[in-house]
C-alpha cells in the first residue's frame, strides 16, 4: 500500500506541474485532489516522505493555505508508540527519566526537522517555517532533504540479453525462435545475461502487449518453464489493467501447462535463480491466471463459453494433489500470517479461485462442480491454515450467495461458543479483518466471537491487519451499538466489555471515533449512541478505577469534529483526571482545545491545565507548547473578564514558566496584543 501511496503522490505532483495547459476547471479540480492528499494521514509515513515533499512544494505554489493541515501532523510527531520508545533509548536500568526524555525529543525533532525540510521553508506555513528555522539552527541544515535515508549504491537483478522494446519489434515467429535458441553461457562471474532476467521483460511486454505470441503452437512443449511462467504471469497483469486477451489460446496454453509433468526436458541452466528447473511455478502461474479470471468483472469482457471453459481448468485439471503436498509438507518459517500465506502457493491459491467461481452465483454452469471441489478441499487438514483464511476472506460472498449451503457449515468452520481451533480462530479473525462491519456476519459469527473473547491463550489472526484479533471485534461490538443493531445486553458485547482487558476495550473505541474523522458526515442518531456508549464506559471507569486505560483514546472523539465542544469538553477533563495517562497525547487535540477557548474560556483552560498537570514528560519545550496553542488558551482566559479564571491562568502561566519555559508570558502577551490571532494558532 505504501508504494501505491508513493506512486499516487508522485503521479498527482507530475499533473499539478502542467496543469496551466488543462482547462481551468480540469486544473481546479486537480489542485482539489492534490490538497486532498497531502492532507491525507494514510500519506503521512516515513515511506511517502520525499514524494509528500516534492507534492506540497508544488500545492504551495497554487494554494499555500492548502497546506494547513500540516501543522496537526507536525505537531503530533512521529507515529510512535512514545513508551515502546522510552524503552529502547533507555540504556540501562539507572537511566534517569530526564536523560530518556532528551533522547526521545531528540528522536521528534530529529523527525520533524527531517519532514518539515522536505515541504521546504518556501512552501511552509509560517508558523512551521519558524520551527524549521529553529531547527536548522540549532541541528544545521539538511542539505539533501529529498534524498533517500539509506541510498544503496549498487544493485543488479536478473539481466536479458535484449530488452521489452527489442522484443516488441520481432515478429512471434521470431522471438520464439530468439527464445528456444537462446542459452545462458555465463561463467558464473558477475551479473549477465540469464533467463530469469530475459523472462521478466517477456512478462512486461506480453502484459502491454498480451498477444505477442497469438497463434504460435505448441509453447508448451517448446519454451522453457521460466519463459511460459513469464507469459503467463504477463496475461494475469494483463487482465488486471483490463486488457483483453485471445481466450482460446490462452485456454488452450493454460490446459497444456497444467497436464505437463512437473518434470521439465530443459537442462536448468545459470546461478541460482536464474532458471526454473521444473514445472513447478509455471503451474502455479496458471492457477493464479485462472484465480485472476474467476473473479467477477465487467472488464475485460470476458465470452461466457471462455468463462465455463476458465471454471472447468480452475475445478479440474488445477486439481494438484502435488501442489498439495508441496504446501502441507513445507516446513519453512516465513513469518507469513495465512492470508498472506494463501498468496504464495498453488493449492490455496486454487481454494480461492473456486470461491471466486461460488461467487458467480448458483445460476452459472459451473456452480455445482465447484463447490463440491471446495467441500473436498476444505476436508483436508489443513495445518498452516492457508483456506481457513481464503474461506474467511469469502464470507461475505457465501452469506451472500448461499446462505443455506454455509450455516449449517458456521460451526465447523468458524468455531462455537464453546471454543475455537487454530482454524476457526483463523477463519474468524481473518473474516473479521477483511470484512467491514455487517450485522448479518455479526449475528452468524456471534458463538465464535464469544467463544474468541473467553479464550485464555492470544487468538491467532488469519491477517495481521491494523488492529489485534480482539481489539476488531470489539470494533465490530461498538459498530453494533453505535449503529442501534445491538445493545450492551447482546451476549457479545456483555462479553467483550466484561472480559477484554481495558486498554483494548479502548482502543476499539478509540478507532471507531478515528473513523468518523474521515466520515463527510454522521447520522445525529448514532453520533448521539455513541455519546451515550462513552458516558456509560466513564460511568463505568468511576467505579472501576483500575480500568482506567479504557479512557485512553479519548482524543479521536475530539479530532473527529463529529461531536460539540460543549459536549467532549467537560469529558475530555474527566477522562484526564480519570487517566491520566490520556495527557501523553495532548499535542494531538490542543488546536481544538485553542478553537474553542473564546465560546469556553474556562473549559477550554481547565481542560488545558489537566492536560499540563498530567502530562508524563517534564520540561516540555517552549516551542511545543507554543504549537498546541496553550498561550492562546491562557490568554483568552486572562481576558475572559472572570476575576478568578484570571488568577488561575496567571499562576498557571508563572508556574508552567518556572517548569522551564521562561518565554511563555511573552507569547501569552502577544496574544493579548492581538499579535497571535486564532488563525496564526490554526496555521
Amino acid at each position: 500500500m505504501n508504494l501505491a501511496r508513493k506512486i499516487t503522490l508522485y503521479a498527482v505532483t507530475e499533473a499539478l506541474r502542467s496543469s496551466s495547459a488543462r482547462p481551468p476547471a480540469e486544473a481546479e479540480h486537480l489542485l482539489a485532489v492534490a490538497a486532498r492528499l497531502v492532507a491525507g494521514e494514510e500519506f503521512y509515513d516515513d515511506s511517502c516522505r520525499i514524494e509528500f515533499g516534492e507534492l506540497a512544494r508544488e500545492v504551495a505554489r497554487h494554494s499555500p493555505s492548502a497546506l494547513e493541515p500540516l501543522t496537526d501532523f507536525i505537531t503530533a510527531g512521529p507515529q510512535l508508540d512514545r513508551e515502546q520508545l522510552r524503552d529502547r533509548l533507555r540504556t540501562d536500568e539507572d537511566d534517569t527519566p530526564e536523560n530518556v526524555d532528551e533522547r526521545v525529543q531528540a528522536v521528534v525533532d530529529t523527525w520533524r526537522h527531517r519532514w518539515l525540510s522536505a515541504v521546504g521553508s518556501e512552501a511552509l506555513p509560517s508558523a512551521l517555517k519558524r520551527v524549521l528555522e529553529e531547527l536548522d539552527a540549532g541541528r544545521g541544515l539538511i542539505e539533501s532533504p529529498l534524498a533517500a535515508l539509506n541510498k544503496v549504491t549498487s544493485w543488479s537483478g536478473p539481466n536479458s540479453p535484449i530488452s521489452q522494446d527489442e522484443m516488441s519489434v520481432m515478429s512471434s515467429t521470431e522471438l520464439v525462435a530468439h527464445l528456444e535458441s537462446w542459452h545462458d553461457t555465463g561463467n558464473g562471474w558477475g551479473p549477465g545475461p540469464s533467463h530469469e532476467g530475459q523472462g521478466r521483460e517477456l512478462s512486461s511486454l506480453i502484459t502491454t502487449n498480451p498477444r505477442a505470441l497469438d497463434g504460435i503452437e505448441g509453447l508448451a512443449d517448446r519454451l522453457r518453464p521460466t519463459y511460459l511462467r513469464a507469459v503467463l504471469q504477463g496475461w494475469e497483469a494483463a487482465v488486471k489493467a483490463g486488457i483483453e486477451l485471445e481466450w482460446r489460446y490462452v485456454a488452450d496454453m493454460t490446459q497444456k501447462i497444467l497436464v505437463h509433468g512437473d518434470t521439465s526436458l530443459f537442462p536448468q541452466e545459470g546461478r541460482d535463480f536464474d532458471d526454473d528447473a521444473d514445472f513447478r511455478g509455471t503451474k502455479k502461474a496458471a492457477v493464479n491466471l485462472l484465480e485472476e479470471l474467476a473473479q467477477q468483472r465487467e472488464t475485460p469482457a470476458i465470452p461466457a463459453e471462455s468463462e465455463k471453459v476458465f471454471a472447468d481448468l480452475l475445478i479440474g485439471e488445477a486439481d494438484s494433489e502435488s501442489a498439495w503436498k508441496a504446501y502441507d509438507s513445507d516446513e519453512s518459517e516465513s513469518g507469513m500470517d495465512p492470508l498472506t500465506l494463501s498468496l504464495n502457493w498453488q493449492w490455496p491459491t486454487r481454494v480461492r479461485g473456486l470461491l471466486n467461481l461460488i461467487s458467480h452465483g448458483k445460476t452459472t454452469p459451473w456452480y455445482e462442480a465447484a463447490r463440491s471441489a471446495l467441500e473436498r478441499d476444505i476436508e483436508r487438514l489443513d495445518r498452516r491454515g492457508a483456506s481457513r483464511a481464503v474461506i474467511g476472506q469469502a464470507l461475505g460472498r457465501l452469506v451472500t450467495v448461499d446462505p443455506d449451503w454455509l450455516t449449517p457449515r458456521m460451526e465447523e468452520l468458524f468455531g462455537s461458543a464453546d471454543g475455537l481451533s487454530r482454524s476457526q480462530q483463523i477463519a474468524l479473525t481473518t473474516a473479521m479483518a477483511v470484512h467491514r462491519y455487517h450485522v448479518a456476519i455479526y449475528d452468524l459469527l456471534t458463538p465464535s466471537m464469544i467463544a474468541a473473547i473467553r479464550s485464555s491463550e492470544p487468538l491467532v489472526a488469519g491477517w495481521q491487519g491494523q488492529s489485534d484479533p480482539l481489539q476488531r471485534i470489539g470494533e465490530w461490538v461498538v459498530n453494533a451499538i453505535v449503529r442501534g443493531h445491538k445493545t450492551f445486553e447482546d451476549p457479545v458485547a456483555e462479553a467483550f466489555f466484561a472480559t477484554a482487558e481495558p486498554k483494548v476495550r479502548g482502543a476499539a473505541i478509540g478507532r471507531i471515533a478515528w473513523s468518523f474523522i474521515h466520515a463527510e458526515s454522521v447520522e445525529e442518531a448514532i453520533r448521539d449512541r455513541f455519546a451515550d456508549l462513552w458516558d456509560a464506559r466513564v460511568k463505568h471507569v468511576r467505579s472501576h478505577p483500575e480500568d482506567k486505560l479504557e479512557l485512553n483514546e479519548f482524543y479521536w472523539f475530539v479530532r473527529s469534529g463529529k461531536f460539540d465542544a460543549s459536549w467532549w469538553l467537560p469529558r475530555l477533563k474527566e477522562a484526564v483526571e480519570l487517566d491520566p495517562e490520556l495527557a501523553s497525547q495532548r499535542s494531538m487535540i490542543t488546536k481544538q482545545i485553542a478553537s474553542c477557548a473564546d465560546a469556553d474560556p474556562r473549559g477550554a483552560f481547565e481542560v488545558a491545565r489537566a492536560l499540563l498537570t498530567n502530562r508524563a514528560q517534564e520540561g516540555m519545550s517552549l516551542w511545543d507548547l507554543s504549537q498546541n496553542a496553550v498561550p492562546f488558551v491562557i490568554a483568552r482566559a486572562i481576558g475572559s473578564g472572570d476575576e478568578q479564571l484570571k488568577q488561575d491562568a496567571v499562576l498557571f502561566m508563572n508556574k508552567l514558566g518556572e517548569n522551564g519555559n521562561p518565554g511563555l508570558e511573552k507569547e501569552v502577551q502577544e496574544v493579548l496584543d492581538g499579535k497571535i490571532t486564532q488563525e496564526d494558532v490554526s496555521d
